[in-house]
């Protein structure tokens, strides 16, 4: 789990995003996501929120976002599960530090979120597609100089095809997604590839979580991936419980992307 928050008058209010994903050959019964802020001080929660999300087609993904206050700064624990009928199909969890603020002078901490992917049009016949990918960046430090971001997609090593976006500086606390567009053979399997440069220095790198096969996706529906960050491991996928529609470790991806503004940091443990 990646770690939002945006600062108040009195305390922060943390955005929390679960990515879900529906694996199985069959839809999903009514869902809700159920997310919990603790204080482990005292083991006490500060916050609670239950959202009913409707059902998950078969082989689909959808994300849900859910916002929730906490009165002062300090370390919070963060937990989601995800419901069906009652019975909890996935839950995940993690410590977070929500700071008092930040010195506006700190230098830009930017992380990379998520990835989103989207076939627009069929070229040469059926054979190639212009796909659509626009990563997501977060600056949690102060402002930043000029980012280029680098995304590659990549058959094998003699395969590799490499777009860039100049985005300017991003403020503190700012949200941006880059943009490239590719032309690519349908009926490949791609691992993509994002890199991000202030004034030419790799600031941050990560990987999509995924091969993607662009064979496999309908036209014009969004599709959105996770970013694991070089030189951090991936979140493992919980041995959820059998359930209808939902059984073995990949039926349910229940992620959470925590998105840091000025007043988040991560707790590195």
């Amino acid at each position: 789990m990646d770690i939002m928050s945006v600062p108040k008058d009195i305390g922060a209010e943390l955005t929390i995003t679960s990515y879900i994903q529906n694996n199985q050959n069959t839809d999903s019964g009514s869902l809700f996501l159920k997310v919990t802020v603790e204080d482990p001080s005292t083991n006490l929660n500060v916050a609670e929120k239950e959202t009913g999300i409707g059902y998950i087609k078969s082989k689909s993904q959808t994300h849900y976002s859910v916002s929730l206050s906490v009165p002062e700064p300090g370390e919070y624990l963060i937990e989601v599960e995800l419901l069906e009928n009652g019975n909890v199909l996935s839950s995940n969890g993690e410590f977070i530090t929500v700071k008092a603020g930040k010195d506006a002078k700190e230098p830009a901490d930017i992380l990379l979120t998520d990835m989103n992917l989207v076939i627009k049009q069929y070229v040469d016949g059926v054979s190639k597609v212009v796909v659509d990918v626009s990563p997501g960046i977060y600056n949690q430090g102060g402002d930043s100089g000029p980012l280029t971001m680098e995304v590659r997609a990549m058959v094998d090593p003699y395969s590799v095809y490499t777009k860039s976006d100049e985005m300017g500086m991003i403020q503190g606390s700012g949200r941006v997604r880059g943009n490239v567009q590719f032309i690519l053979p349908k009926n490949s399997e791609y691992s993509f590839s994002i890199n991000i440069e202030e004034n030419g220095k790799t600031v941050v790198s990560g990987n999509v979580d995924e091969k993607i096969r662009l064979n496999e996706i309908m036209f014009n529906t969004p599709m959105t991936y996770r970013i694991v960050e070089e030189g951090k491991a991936p979140v493992p996928t919980p041995a959820d419980a059998e359930t209808p529609g939902f059984h073995g470790s990949t039926a349910i991806l229940c992620l959470l992307l925590v998105f840091s503004t000025i007043v988040m940091s991560r707790n590195k443990n």
